[in-house]
């Protein structure tokens, strides 16, 4: 099921267009990824969602165009933290169950199961102020689901934080999706986005570039598997036509002290053993080799001409 589709949305600011004529559908249960770097019209599209700015084209449809109010579905869980510093953990999200609306045992219930789901019970007590990085995005998380909303948009959700903490995220945001929730995500790192999304859109200066499952993705526009190999010395200028030849390669690539060799399908293996035993012959000596599969930076690269982040 279509929950939000996307007709056609352009967006003016004055004379400067920073969405120009895009279109995409959002499924029910989907972990959509926005994706494009620095003025690519996510933060627009993200709003005009959300109602907070209007299209100057095009149209958006909710639910296949039922009457329902689309704001009670809806939440955002910032970048910035949205808590109160100097509330406790559980005083924050009386405040925001208050707001919502919520009231005695069913308000008492949907603080106790947000503050065990998201690992936050032993600091209920704690000032907000005094919590890390991690914890304050938790809390984040806590306060936009207190109204029990069915589509959430998460902005950058993982910036900063370190790698167990990243971790947990990740298994927050696939739960969210288990329990029938609509996740969208705008986020930089390519790693973050290969492994959550169901689905991706990657656009560029305000238009829509392409649109699919990431491993469909990466199988158009990814490219094929490259090995690595670093070698203790710089490759001199002459051997690069002989390394070629020595494996019947011409697209062996060299940039300083490493080899980048595309393995072919056929004979590849046996490829990469010649060109090892050859380099060992001539005198040079490996350091490491590694085998790169093709990514979602890689369709990044090849589809914007640019680089985007693939981690913390």
């Amino acid at each position: 099921m279509s929950i939000i589709s996307i007709k056609n949305v352009s967006k003016n600011y004055g004379q400067k267009k920073v969405l120009d004529s895009v279109s995409l559908e959002i499924e029910k249960g989907e972990i959509f990824g926005l994706l494009g770097s620095n003025g690519a019209g996510k933060s627009t599209i993200t709003k005009i969602i959300l109602g907070l700015e209007k299209p100057t084209s095009g149209n958006i449809v909710y639910y296949e165009g039922r009457q329902i109010n689309i704001k009670e579905k809806l939440t955002l869980v910032p970048q910035d933290i949205a808590a109160y510093k100097n509330f406790s953990v559980e005083k924050n999200l009386e405040f925001f169950a208050s707001i919502s609306g919520l009231s005695g045992d069913l308000k008492k219930n949907k603080i106790n199961f947000l503050l065990n789901w998201l690992n936050l019970n032993e600091f209920r007590k704690t000032k907000t102020s005094f919590l890390s990085g991690g914890y304050q995005r938790l809390l984040n998380i806590a306060i936009s689901l207190i109204s029990d909303p069915e589509i959430i948009f998460l902005d950058e959700p993982t910036v900063g934080l370190d790698p167990l903490m990243r971790k947990m995220f990740w298994d927050k945001i696939k739960e969210l999706r288990n329990q029938g929730k609509t996740i969208i995500l705008t986020t930089h790192y390519m790693d973050e986005a290969q492994n959550l999304c169901t689905k991706i859109a990657l656009l560029k200066k305000g238009k829509l570039l392409t649109i699919g499952k990431p491993i469909d993705l990466i199988r158009e526009y990814g490219g094929i598997k490259v090995t690595v190999l670093k070698l203790t010395s710089m490759i001199l200028d002459d051997d690069l036509p002989k390394i070629r030849a020595a494996i019947n390669n011409r697209n062996v690539i060299v940039r300083d002290k490493y080899l980048f060799v595309p393995v072919e399908q056929e004979h590849g293996f046996e490829k990469i053993v010649a060109l090892t035993q050859w380099l060992i012959s001539r005198g040079y000596s490996i350091d490491y080799s590694t085998t790169k599969e093709p990514d979602l930076e890689d369709v990044f690269l090849q589809l914007t001409g640019e680089k985007m982040k693939t981690d913390n």
